[in-house]
């Protein structure tokens, strides 16, 4: 018998082998069969023999058929375990990049000047980001001197890094893209009430 195979079977049209032999006969024949089953080399005589040999045949049929089923079963199940081991690399690798991508921030300050600010939301370190963003208008402020005056600096400084209690961005770094230029030329023609322009020709140093 095959490993794992616990049952063997025998067919109601066998009925006829038992018919023709005495109870006695009968008796052998069944020990016969379960000790063949048993992985055993059974020796009978000549009628339990000749009973058994039709019945033998059919048991080496059920059992191929066993082996088949068994292999199949064994095939798909490896196909399985590769399908979800695929599958579960794929989704680590898709919400890796999630993570990755959500995980940095770039300012660009000029076309001269670039400050990348890490986000790493799993320490919490919004100061060093809030001195890091200081410095980028520092920068700018260098690179482009009495440009704007320094109120406009810190009121943008203040509005862009601005966050709430549990929150773990600023402001600015919630933002998809986000150029130091082109805000503060934004933030400046928005000034309609000319705080800053009045000022502006004013030597400011923003330190």
């Amino acid at each position: 018998m095959a490993k794992g195979k616990k049952s063997f079977v025998l067919y109601t049209d066998q009925i006829g082998i038992f018919s023709k032999l005495t109870d006695e006969q009968a008796g052998l024949l069944i020990k016969h069969i379960y000790a063949y089953c048993n992985d055993e080399e059974p020796k009978g005589d000549f009628v339990t023999e000749l009973a058994f040999e039709s019945i033998k045949q059919a048991l080496k049929r059920d059992l191929r058929k066993f082996e088949d089923v068994k292999v199949k079963r064994s095939e798909a199940g490896k196909k399985s375990a590769e399908a979800r081991k695929k599958q579960k690399a794929t989704k680590s690798t898709s919400v890796k990049s999630v993570q990755q991508k959500a995980t940095k921030s770039t300012v660009s300050v000029s076309d001269s000047v670039n400050v990348s600010v890490s986000v790493n939301e799993k320490v919490n370190d919004i100061l060093k980001r809030k001195q890091s963003f200081r410095q980028s208008l520092t920068d700018f402020n260098k690179s482009n001197p009495s440009k704007y005056p320094k109120q406009l600096f810190i009121d943008f400084e203040m509005y862009w890094t601005e966050h709430g209690p549990k929150d773990k961005k600023m402001r600015f770094e919630k933002e998809k893209t986000f150029g130091i230029a082109s805000r503060l030329s934004t933030w400046y023609k928005r000034d309609l009430n000319g705080t800053y322009k009045s000022k502006v020709k004013r030597l400011n140093t923003f330190d």
